[in-house]
């Protein structure tokens, strides 16, 4: 088991570093997550419409699209410099592979969206602090669910000649339950109601999580074998 976790930590500290060095990812994720909510608040008329309505979606697309950019990178890059093949051949298991990959999304993506969501609490004027606990939990839930799924595809598109295309085609139409959930689950949040009152998207998305990850797991071999 520490052999296992000493995989999927060395992956983890190795895409760490790599970005730290180049900050392609964070900063081209970043730029786009600001870019969409600039030109959402110039379209969008908050004298006419709530913030607290229009905003939870416009967060989210914010989230998910400039997501798919750091997705798309991630196997891409093992894959362009020939490392996707040397990390198959070594002895690590195929699933710590995954689950380092998995991991390291997960932190680039909440790194952002810790960036992000200040942004997002100015431009639109939305008290976020009252609600940080719940939506913190609901944001962490919902990029899981994201990552889990977004990591797997991104395996699979990076064999195929149309991979920066095959993704938000193949991603997209998986991830409406959990982009629903989250949209839901945030707008209520910043009505004021509780996490406690919003049980059936709750239960939707860990259902989401806990499914996409078994199916990862289970067919990640086969993926990074082809």
């Amino acid at each position: 088991m520490r052999l296992y976790l000493n995989q999927i930590k060395t992956i983890v500290w190795k895409d760490l570093v790599t970005e730290l060095k180049t900050r392609e990812l964070f900063s081209s994720m970043f730029v786009f997550a600001v870019l969409v909510i600039i030109i959402f608040i110039f379209t969008v008329d908050l004298s006419i419409v709530k913030a607290n309505e229009v905003g939870p979606g416009i967060l989210w697309v914010a989230f998910l699209f400039a997501g798919t950019l750091g997705l798309n990178r991630s196997f891409m890059l093992e894959k362009e410099n020939g490392c996707l093949e040397g990390l198959v051949l070594t002895p690590a298991d195929r699933t710590a592979i995954y689950f380092g990959k998995l991991i390291s999304n997960l932190i680039f993506l909440l790194i952002m969206e810790a960036f992000i969501l200040p942004l997002f609490m100015v431009f639109f004027n939305v008290d976020l602090l009252s609600h940080l606990g719940p939506l913190l939990l609901v944001i962490l839930m919902g990029t899981f669910g994201f990552c889990t799924i977004g990591t797997l595809l991104s395996s699979l598109s990076s064999n195929l000649k149309t991979r920066e295309i095959m993704l938000p085609i193949l991603l997209y139409p998986l991830i409406i339950p959990i982009a629903i959930a989250a949209v839901r689950m945030t707008s209520q949040l910043l009505s004021g109601e509780s996490l406690g009152t919003m049980m059936n998207w709750v239960g939707l998305t860990l259902a989401f999580d806990i499914i996409f990850l078994g199916v990862s797991i289970m067919t990640i071999d086969h993926i990074l074998e082809e």
